[in-house]
């Protein structure tokens, strides 16, 4: 039975998104239901492009909580979790000062 509960295989790879994370924020936030929100973080769908480093690339629809919309320009790479039998949709799992630094042009100069 532990193939029907056990962990379900994961890889990660880097992912280039594909549309504006912030308008996908404001589009989302624009909804009556967030008018007085006290919930859990609201889950947003963007779109990307994936690039497994063993496999071709593909497109799916990337889960990432609100608070990291703010960083997700298009043509911005940011490493991801999928499951490689199910890779329509994935999932975001990176940090705010890794996608900086590999992305400096998110990075205001001065």
């Amino acid at each position: 039975m532990n193939f029907l509960f056990g962990k379900k295989e994961q890889k990660q790879a880097m992912a280039e998104i594909l549309e504006d994370g912030r308008e996908v924020m404001n589009r989302e936030m624009a909804k009556a239901k967030y008018n007085d929100y006290q919930g859990a973080e609201p889950m947003l769908e963007v779109k990307v492009r994936v690039q497994p480093s063993d496999n071709p690339p593909f497109e799916a629809v990337m889960k990432v909580g609100l608070t990291n919309s703010f960083l997700l320009k298009q043509g911005v790479i940011v490493q991801v979790k999928y499951q490689p039998k199910k890779n329509q949709q994935v999932i975001f799992d990176d940090e705010h000062q890794k996608i900086l630094d590999r992305n400096p042009s998110l990075i205001k100069k001065q």
